[in-house]
């Protein structure tokens, strides 16, 4: 009886404090979900340029998050399970031991579908490594961000305060957006991720494509600026800054020579033919473009643009044979994707997007040959963008072509960071996990005639944009003022 009326007087203790937390929990709750609310509705309005550097930045971190999955990726398991030897007393004892069992019950249903649980016989396991390491996590990276800047591209695509508020606003929604996005695609099958794949590898010549006019008018750009300092300087003569564009073209031009006699010797060997003749042409339009730039015909031309179109289609010949799957005729064939294709892929990326980010306006203009931006583009204060508009004053913008250009850039990534690879989802029915195959085998996802001639047209339609870009003022002087005076 004494103890029957003990726990009836335990039980009325605990009623008011059972009921004093649920009400503290509530409130909690409610409290974090209408500052949630509030944090994801909050416009955080910026002006566009701080705008496109943050779509940049953000890119860039998931790049560095992709590189480590990638390459150091593997099994993901949260909150290992144990006997707590330091429980006291034997009620204490049978409730952790119901709720060890509850928890284990839990657990193992929900490790029931992960085929790495034997690995992990205690813990609640997020990812295998197939998912969270290796080509696949860097698809899903590139996956989140291509979706991500699709439907920017599409909330963009009208000329409206609508599309501005969306490009420079909400940013807390979009890191949520853009979270949540990830931690779904980790219950996406790897079959998905590798559709996802072979579409990005043909729609990763649109970014190319981008990425070539962009390059060739940072080139053009740099050479004007530079001229543009030396105007400027008091330093005449080659120790200015005339001598530093000419010992720039000159480190470009021998760094492509370099990689003329490398590709000859590694590539171009009597039983290569056809590797014999794109190195050949690779050689002769860069010297017949190069002179074509110092002409009377160009007088517009420059050495040090055609320096950095040279040492690019260089690269692009390189990366091209290094794709290609004749063991006869590419020694690197059986050789994971190398740091060197990586390292200059992302560099010539980041020159594009840093371009586009810098101006984001009327970098597309100057590609295309507009002398001005758009009534629509063109900013009726110039100092109007030395700070954020207010929401209810905000312009009315249109920026469907940048977020364009870096959906194509987040597929063009998959590739890039994966050389682009073909590794399967499956090998006879088992995951493709990291470690599970053999370097050997390994290496040649990363070879293929579609690699192959991806590149290989890029660099012709490289060097075909440039030559226009050159000989386009002289072939239609007659139809279009270009502001360039010809003396002959």
């Amino acid at each position: 009886g004494g103890i029957f009326r003990q726990s009836r007087m335990g039980a009325l203790l605990t009623v008011p404090f059972s009921m004093a937390a649920s009400c503290c929990g509530s409130l909690l709750a409610s409290c974090c979900g209408a500052l949630a609310c509030k944090a994801c509705g909050c416009a955080c309005i910026t002006t566009s340029r701080a705008a496109s550097v943050a779509y940049i930045l953000l890119l860039s971190l998931f790049v560095l998050c992709a590189l480590a999955f990638g390459s150091g990726g593997g099994d993901i398991v949260l909150f290992g399970s144990g006997y707590n030897s330091t429980a006291e007393g034997w009620l204490e004892h049978m409730k952790e031991q119901a709720m060890g069992s509850a928890s284990s019950s839990a657990e193992s249903f929900w490790n029931d579908r992960f085929w790495c649980k034997s690995r992990h016989p205690h813990g609640w396991i997020i990812c295998c490594a197939d998912v969270c390491g290796g080509a696949f996590s860097i698809y899903r990276f590139s996956f989140v961000l291509a979706l991500f800047f699709g439907a920017m591209a599409l909330l963009t695509c009208g000329t409206t305060k609508f599309g501005a508020r969306a490009h420079r606003g909400f940013w807390i929604a979009k890191i949520c957006l853009l979270l949540s996005l990830l931690v779904t695609t980790l219950f996406l099958d790897n079959s998905v991720l590798q559709g996802y794949r072979e579409f990005a590898r043909y729609t990763s010549f649109a970014f190319l494509l981008l990425q070539i006019l962009l390059l060739i008018d940072f080139a053009y750009s740099w050479n004007e600026r530079w001229l543009a300092y030396d105007e400027e300087s008091d330093v005449d003569g080659l120790c200015g800054w005339k001598g530093a564009i000419l010992g720039s073209a000159a480190l470009l031009y021998l760094g492509s020579l370099v990689g003329w006699v490398l590709l000859y010797i590694h590539f171009g060997s009597s039983e290569c033919p056809a590797q014999q003749t794109i190195i050949s042409l690779t050689l002769i339009a860069c010297v017949v473009l190069s002179v074509l730039s110092c002409s009377k015909i160009a007088p517009h031309g420059t050495l040090l643009t055609s320096a950095a179109v040279t040492a690019y289609a260089t690269f692009l010949c390189y990366s091209a044979l290094a794709s290609h799957p004749d063991d006869g005729c590419n020694p690197f064939s059986h050789r994971r994707h190398s740091a060197l294709d990586i390292a200059v892929g992302l560099l010539v990326a980041s020159i594009s997007l840093a371009g586009t980010a810098w101006n984001a306006t009327s970098t597309k203009n100057q590609v295309i040959g507009s002398d001005s931006a758009s009534p629509n583009e063109q900013p009726l204060d110039p100092n109007a963008e030395k700070e954020a508009p207010a929401y209810d004053e905000m312009e009315e913008e249109s920026w469907w072509y940048y977020h364009l250009m870096m959906a194509t850039c987040a597929l063009y990534l998959s590739m890039l960071l994966t050389g682009w690879s073909t590794e399967p989802a499956y090998i006879d029915g088992v995951p493709t996990a990291v470690g599970t195959i053999d370097t050997y085998d390994a290496a040649s996802y990363s070879v293929g005639l579609p690699s192959f001639w991806v590149k290989v047209v890029s660099q012709w339609i490289c060097l075909l944009l440039y030559s226009w870009t050159l000989l386009a003022p002289y072939l239609l002087r007659d139809h279009r003022d270009f502001g360039i005076e010809f003396d002959f």
